[in-house]
């Protein structure tokens, strides 16, 4: 057969498909439904996990500075075992060592983070959602790249002293002050007192979820809020002149000399760069997403199922159409392909609102919560010709069954 007469066959059975959805239409939007719920969570989900990853690789290659952090341990990149948990922690006097020495970094910072539930903050009546609380010094300021929107970030003085000040990031100061200076005046942060002397611009790659912290002293952290959970770690910018192999030797160099470790021991910290990170993040998403497509995938195979159902009642209905066919000279293959051309037909429709649904959901909840959410064009094909496969495969045995009929018994089935 020319390939001509082969494609308007084709299209002839696609065109009797879309006349028996319509026919039996509540049938037909029951299987199209089933198949749009399990693309649609597959379509959501890996949207959501893919946006998350292309924000925080955006987010990290805006800096404007190579970052460099020396930690008690890395997991993302080293690895982690019970012996690292025994290290001693990141102090204070390897900052000073690392500055007094480093002739490879431009800004050096000494961190704390939060490891608990973050805390609300309150003003008056009005209280924020959970903000984390993050122990720094002004120097942040510069190895993040970070912009102020008002006033401005407190100062050596008053991190010696441990005061009791904070800049706020976009997300509490507009929870808390959505039409006035929030400059000068004092929030709660658990059972403390503090006075708000800044606040960061917004920042846009992460939306919400880089926008809701708040920065006070380290000073003030470890006397008000530090915890044994907490892992202090040190964050450096590095010179532009210099490599990042250059200053991660510098600073390891340093490290061990300020733990005084002998030339036989391993090192007691670890430095990596933010780069890492992002290599991280890249290994790390790939197999979740493919975990959630598989998960996914189940729903979509039993909704195959239903599909092989509904084609063997629908050969059944139509045996007298099948003998009819058949006693005019339609060959096996021509009802073969009629009827798989019939269930491809409803799991694509599936597929394709499947997708849509997926779009939208995501798009609702980044809103909602500040995630991102980005999506491919591979995943939006490969979610169509999947649910496309599975009403093909799911409607061979039915199309056999269909395209096995002797015409004379179908044509006597009525009587």
């Amino acid at each position: 057969m020319s390939s001509r007469k082969r494609t308007a066959l084709i299209g002839e059975n696609l065109g009797i498909a879309m006349d028996v959805l319509f026919a039996h239409k509540l049938r037909s939007g029951l299987v199209i439904l089933g198949v749009a719920i399990g693309v649609s969570s597959l379509i959501g989900m890996v949207s959501i996990l893919l946006g998350l990853r292309a924000a925080i690789v955006s987010e990290i290659s805006s800096y404007q500075q190579t970052v460099l952090l020396v930690q008690k341990f890395d997991f993302l990149v080293s690895g982690f075992d019970e012996s690292m948990l025994r290290r001693k922690d990141i102090e204070e006097e390897d900052k000073q060592a690392i500055s007094s020495r480093s002739k490879t970094l431009s800004h050096i910072a000494f961190v704390i983070e939060g490891q608990g539930i973050p805390p609300t903050l309150s003003y008056q009546n009005q209280k924020s959602r959970m903000v984390a609380i993050i122990g720094t010094e002004e120097s942040l300021l510069h190895i993040y790249s970070l912009d102020l929107a008002d006033g401005r970030m407190f100062t050596d003085t008053e991190v010696s002293r441990g005061a009791k000040v904070v800049v706020l990031s976009n997300s509490p100061r507009r929870d808390l002050f959505p039409n006035t200076d929030p400059i000068g005046k004092k929030i709660r942060i658990n059972d403390d007192e503090f006075t708000i002397v800044g606040a960061f611009a917004e920042r846009k790659a992460l939306g919400e979820v880089a926008d809701n912290f708040a920065a006070i002293p380290y000073t003030t952290y470890q006397a008000n809020m530090e915890t044994e959970m907490d892992m202090p770690y040190i964050m450096a910018s590095v010179r532009d002149d210099v490599s990042l192999e250059e200053a991660s030797d510098e600073v390891i160099q340093i490290m061990r000399r300020q733990r005084k470790l002998k030339a036989n021991e391993d090192n007691d910290f670890d430095v990596t760069s933010l780069d890492a990170t992002i290599d991280f993040i890249e290994r790390l998403t790939a197999p979740i997403a493919l975990i959630l497509s598989a998960i996914s995938s189940i729903g979509l195979l039993v909704g195959g199922i239903g599909i092989m159902n509904i084609m063997l009642v629908s050969v059944t209905e139509r045996t007298i159409e099948i003998g009819i066919r058949k006693a005019v000279g339609a060959v096996r293959w021509s009802i073969l392909w009629q009827f798989l051309i019939e269930s491809g037909t409803l799991t694509g429709l599936g597929g394709v609102l499947g997708v849509s649904i997926g779009l939208l959901g995501a798009h609702g909840i980044s809103l909602l919560t500040g995630l991102p959410f980005s999506l491919s064009p591979f995943f939006i094909l490969l979610a169509v010709v999947f649910s496309i496969s599975i009403g093909v495969f799911f409607g061979l045995y039915p199309a056999y069954r269909a395209a096995a009929l002797d015409p004379i018994q179908a044509i006597q089935y009525a009587k």
